[in-house]
């Protein structure tokens, strides 16, 4: 008789086990809005904050990396490099870690990240492209992309820089082009929205 109340009693705490372990499925899986995977880090957030500080309000407070060099551009920044492989690691360095790249080499010519937020929603796309010389590349970002304060970064070599310094309204000296305007004033192909 004990025998039968032990195997009961051990039966009923293995079904109370078995049911406090095993939890049916909600129907959480059907959120579409959902892309799966979830990040340590909202990459756009990230990127941000590795180009400008905004304060609490909102507000640019100051650019941590770049340079502007005209005033009727002021989301335009330039950065000036030795080569385009010292320009793609300066890049990567924006890039949250969440965010996988190709090993960048010296003949690395154009890179993508995909930015994601915590959820794994998708961000849009960041950009970047290899120049023509006197620009070594470019970083742009796709239609629909909330980065604020910053429309476009230009990595430019170091050997044209001097050049473009000391001028009392920041325009481009006209030794670096015809028209004085480095090739990418207009150019619908290295517009930030594409």
């Amino acid at each position: 008789m004990k025998k039968n109340k032990f195997l009961s009693l051990l039966g009923l705490m293995l079904m109370a086990a078995a049911l406090t372990t095993f939890t049916a499925c909600s129907g959480s899986d059907d959120d579409d809005d959902q892309s799966g995977t979830t990040s340590m880090y909202d990459d756009l957030d990230y990127f941000q904050k590795a180009l400008c500080t905004i304060d609490d309000a909102g507000n640019l407070v100051s650019y941590n990396t770049g340079t502007i060099l005209y005033k009727e551009e002021p989301q335009h920044l330039y950065i000036g490099v030795d080569n385009i492989e010292e320009a793609a690691r300066i890049f990567a360095k924006w890039l949250s870690p969440d965010v996988k790249l190709p090993d960048i080499t010296p003949s690395v010519r154009e890179l993508t990240a995909q930015f994601t937020d915590k959820q794994g929603k998708p961000q849009g796309t960041i950009y970047f492209r290899a120049g023509k010389e006197p620009i070594v590349a470019e970083v742009t970002a796709s239609a629909g992309m909330q980065l604020k304060f910053i429309d476009r970064i230009t990595f430019l070599l170091n050997s044209a820089w001097p050049q473009n310094s000391g001028d009392e309204d920041l325009g481009i000296n006209t030794n670096l082009g015809n028209d004085g305007e480095l090739g990418i004033h207009g150019d619908p192909d290295n517009s930030w929205g594409r």
